[in-house]
């Protein structure tokens, strides 16, 4: 099946979306929605509008270098004229750079303080895009949610908020486990989901990790998959991976980051080829695959320090997907993936055929 494109036209968009869209420019918004709603598209639709009614002095800003390269291919379908910045860039870079509209997305991964840099850089109205649930880096940073923006104003100068309701990304039967694993979700409505796909994702146990990552690469081979993304915990993880994917013969393209000498960091992450991505849960952040393989859950921490950021962590890998999830582990299943009900996923690569 062909890689399935991420992004929309205007005339795709839903009465929400829509809403937001045709919000005036003269306004500042902050517009927020659950993973697979549809944020990201609708920041590049709203910069396209920008720069056709209003023209090129606008900037778009996402917290990932990994997200950034991911809209880049949006902001050429779209026929958008800036180029994007990854916030690290933004700050250290370019300064802090000022534009009558600024855009931001993943706002919810930023610190107060961030969000007042971006406040202050804007000249005329910002267009703030995050996630109804908490940060993936609360916890590690001192993250601002989404609905304490409003706090930052006066009555008369609050931005307008929009709420988008409907998920496009996670099929139901996706939908159903994450629920076991998120933090502060809504109760489960079914009928917010928009995605038709119904394969049921599988939790599988390997006598070793090798017997996973060999399992992910024949699986790969074996399905023909050209949308894959191979999602570790932690950076180190990926490291003692690749030397076993190099003998299974997998081509592949990874980011991660060497902790101890940042010049043996790799990234050459190319969102326009079908090679698989590995990645670390935490640079998944923003992006969607049509297959997740999650290897090495049992290398979560189980330290109450890192148990909350980790299990945010680990749900947003959890919802990169659009149609396959592959979760795999040896020896005991960690929490909170053990608190899934047996009935909700399947142990095994393939179904299994009994003869009649």
């Amino acid at each position: 099946m062909a890689k399935k494109d991420w992004m929309i036209t205007e005339s795709e968009l839903d009465d929400d979306q829509y809403k937001v869209l045709f919000a005036t420019n003269d306004k500042s918004c902050v517009v927020s929605g659950c993973a697979g709603s549809g944020k990201s598209v609708l920041a590049l639709i709203k910069a396209q509008r920008i720069q056709r009614e209003k023209g090129n002095n606008y900037q778009i800003v996402v917290f990932t270098k990994a997200l950034c390269r991911y809209m880049n291919a949006g902001r050429k379908a779209l026929g958008l004229n800036k180029d994007f910045y990854y916030h690290w860039n933004w700050v250290h870079r370019r300064g802090c750079p000022s534009a009558d509209y600024t855009i931001v997305d993943e706002i919810q991964d930023f610190t107060e303080d961030e969000i007042k840099q971006f406040i202050n850089s804007t000249n005329k109205n910002f267009f703030f895009f995050g996630d109804t649930a908490q940060s993936i880096y609360d916890g590690l940073k001192k993250t601002m949610p989404v609905h304490a923006i409003n706090r930052l104003f006066d009555y008369q100068h609050e931005p307008k908020n929009f709420p988008l309701y409907r998920n496009y990304r996670l099929p139901v039967p996706v939908a159903k486990i994450v629920q076991f694993v998120g933090i502060d979700l809504e109760p489960f409505d079914e009928t917010i989901y928009q995605n038709k796909e119904n394969a049921i994702p599988r939790i599988i146990r390997y006598g070793t990790y090798q017997e996973q990552l060999k399992a992910i690469a024949s699986i790969i081979k074996k399905r023909n998959l050209s949308d894959v993304a191979i999602m570790f915990p932690h950076n180190d993880d990926i490291q003692d991976a690749l030397t076993y994917f190099d003998n299974f013969g997998l081509n592949y393209e990874v980011k991660y980051e060497d902790k101890d000498d940042w010049r043996d960091s790799v990234d050459n992450l190319d969102f326009s080829t079908s090679n698989p991505k590995i990645l670390t849960y935490h640079s998944g952040k923003g992006l969607q695959f049509e297959t997740v393989f999650m290897p090495k859950l049992s290398s979560l921490s189980l330290d109450s320090d890192r148990r909350r950021s980790e299990q945010k962590a680990l749900y947003v890998a959890m919802t990169r997907t659009y149609r396959n999830l592959y979760m795999m582990y040896s020896g005991i299943l960690p929490s909170p993936v053990s608190t899934i009900p047996a009935n909700l996923y399947k142990t095994t690569e393939e179904d299994q055929v009994e003869d009649i």
